[in-house]
């Protein structure tokens, strides 16, 4: 019986085929350029790609587009300062909610997949329905926050040009300059959207910042 060790050429690995031919084609100069060429090009337009998809991906008229956004959270957004101001500056989801770096936007956007696919696996039809889920939410975006040091708010609002009109914030910023503490969300929890409850992790989280 012939043994299956004994076997033509045509049964070497594909792997070892593989680089054989990878090891012709480079032999020429012309085919490494072109090759190089061709490997930079789908790079490039590669990035110029994710690039897009990121900023389209940032914008308030992708998030709405769900309809737990749509209908409650915008709704709330443009009820805030935020929407409408003396300045004009109006940002988009995005801005508070993504990072401003690349790759950092990329990782942002792939743990948001987690909030599309609970859009479509929970029932929003009612605000109530979606308010009962409100805290846990709030918590999970209130922790990202404080664990990134508020850095998308601190894009925009730069602390030492804040000039709050009443005496309370005047303080509350002071005392923050003088500690160099720039974690904004540890105070402003509920600027932008309805309030939220304060879950226990949070102010847990808050006080270990402030320690």
């Amino acid at each position: 019986m012939p043994s299956n060790s004994s076997k033509g050429p045509e049964s070497a690995p594909r792997a070892r085929r593989l680089w054989g031919a990878l090891h012709d084609f480079f032999r020429s100069p012309l085919n490494g350029l072109v090759a190089g060429v061709a490997a930079a090009a789908a790079l490039g337009v590669s990035f110029v790609v994710a690039e897009e998809l990121n900023i389209r991906g940032n914008s308030t008229a992708f998030c709405v587009s769900c309809h737990s956004m749509g209908a409650y959270v915008y709704e709330e957004f443009k009820q805030s300062k935020h929407y409408t101001n003396a300045s004009g500056a109006r940002p988009e989801c995005g801005q508070c909610h993504v990072a401003k770096r690349f790759w950092p936007a990329v990782y942002d956007h792939m743990m948001g997949t987690h909030d599309l696919i609970s859009e479509h696996t929970n029932d929003w039809s009612t605000a109530e329905k979606f308010d009962a889920r409100r805290a846990r939410m709030a918590e999970k975006a209130r922790l990202k926050m404080l664990a990134e040091n508020s850095h998308t708010c601190r894009e925009c609002h730069k602390m030492e040009a804040i000039a709050p009109t009443r005496k309370r914030g005047q303080r509350a910023h002071e005392d923050a300059i003088k500690k160099n503490s720039t974690n904004c969300i540890a105070c402003h929890y509920n600027l932008v959207h309805k309030e939220a409850p304060l879950t226990e992790k949070f102010s847990q989280a808050i006080k270990s910042v402030g320690d």
